[in-house]
């Protein structure tokens, strides 16, 4: 691909800013274009940087797994299948660029993205058969990893809040946190800073094809080109790639998401269960997530999953009981069938590159993912592997012969 001279990045979450910021660095013409619709991703995390807990299945993943199989009890046939070694070395290089991009952004913009070394992230184990889980997931980890194994003592001293009912822990050191809304938004300045512009409140309705090459995209009722579009589209990017015959398996994931009052620290860690994660936020609040929910694009928050996380959560600390909750909400995360993200070109296609898919990882993923896109945009040497998250590695066309007219996209 030909370096290109303007670009339309289509989506202002965290992955759309991220790629319009590092395309920016590159002195490319950018145009950031989004509209602004309930439930997008990046308001669905908690922020959880969590490289090595996503890809051994011991942070979201284990309430994913839960959903999927209808049960809490993990035993030895239920334990979450790890990610492919590539992500997880792909999510641990992207971590490791963290404090880089915290002082970067703020250098550039003045945005603290409240980027917070801790303790880690802690399993928390309740029941016996949870030990059998984290006995097959300490099996799969490369040599130099660990999980570090915590008596019930250790977590105490650790989280004094946390109830003594439990078997014991593990302590995954590294694994951080960040606030998803100001990461999104020292993305979006920072690029913008650099000469980006930025299009909000439009709504992107098609791209536009001529051949087989992608021209532009429709954004109300006007035709605006570019050489190269992204679709950082999110759990609407199946939606925009379907009206121009692109078959993109992106499904939206409802996740709902408890915010409490603001209270003194209470966690020195994150914490994850088998029903809910939990971490305190850089004001107080405590956040509770998440429900895993194919339900369309229902951004709906129900009595029923705010329940299961409030339950899941005064389980782990039953001081939480008597706390007010501050907020409730829903965001779609952008979900594959194989749980990992769609980058890059798609086959017999010029102009279009796939920024998608990132479901529970896209703010640890969003710099290497981004940097990754932009270097496959403008034709760099790319930082890591492309061929593991090409969206040709399904086995269902990626392209079809009929277009496919849909609605509004994003």
């Amino acid at each position: 691909m030909s370096a290109p001279q303007n670009v339309i990045v289509v989506g202002a979450g965290v992955i759309g800013c991220a790629v319009a910021y590092e395309l920016a660095k590159r002195s490319v013409q950018v145009l950031l274009i989004d509209k602004s619709l309930p439930g997008r991703a990046t308001s669905a995390s908690a922020g959880g940087l969590w490289p090595l807990g996503e890809a051994v299945g011991l942070g979201c993943g284990v309430i994913y797994h839960a959903a999927r199989t209808q049960a809490l009890d993990h035993t030895a046939n239920t334990v979450p299948d790890p990610l492919p070694d590539a992500f997880r070395d792909f999510l641990v290089e992207s971590n490791a660029c963290f404090p880089h991009v915290s002082d970067e952004l703020r250098d550039l913009t003045g945005i603290d993205i409240e980027y917070a070394p801790g303790a880690g992230l802690i399993f928390v184990i309740f029941e016996p058969d949870e030990v059998t889980m984290v006995d097959r997931v300490a099996e799969s980890l490369p040599a130099g990893t660990e999980l570090q194994r915590l008596t019930r003592a250790e977590l105490t001293r650790l989280v004094p809040a946390l109830t003594d009912d439990v078997v014991g822990g593990v302590l995954l050191v590294g694994e951080h946190q960040a606030n998803p809304m100001l990461l999104a938004e020292a993305y979006k300045r920072a690029a913008v800073r650099l000469g980006a512009a930025y299009r909000q409140e439009t709504q992107v309705t098609a791209l536009r094809r001529d051949g087989d090459r992608i021209v532009g995209v429709q954004a109300s009722d006007e035709l605006v080109r570019a050489d190269v579009v992204v679709n950082a589209a999110g759990a609407w990017a199946g939606r925009l790639a379907a009206t121009v015959g692109l078959d993109l398996p992106v499904d939206p994931v409802r996740s709902q998401i408890v915010l409490t009052e603001p209270l003194p620290p209470t966690l020195g860690a994150c914490l994850s269960t088998s029903a809910c994660y939990i971490a305190q936020k850089a004001h107080g609040e405590v956040l509770i997530g998440s429900t895993t929910e194919r339900v369309g694009f229902d951004v709906s928050v129900t009595e029923e999953g705010i329940r299961t996380l409030c339950r899941g959560a005064v389980t782990a600390l039953p001081s939480l009981r008597e706390v007010h909750i501050k907020r409730t909400w829903a965001g779609l995360r952008p979900g594959t069938p194989d749980e990992l993200p769609i980058l890059g070109p798609v086959p017999n296609l010029e102009g279009y590159v796939n920024a998608t898919g990132c479901f529970r990882t896209g703010i640890v993923a969003s710099p290497l993912t981004a940097r990754l896109v932009a270097q496959c945009v403008v034709g760099d040497h790319a930082a890591a592997a492309l061929e593991p998250f090409l969206v040709d590695r399904f086995p269902t066309p990626s392209r079809r012969d009929s277009v496919t007219t849909v609605g509004p996209t994003i």
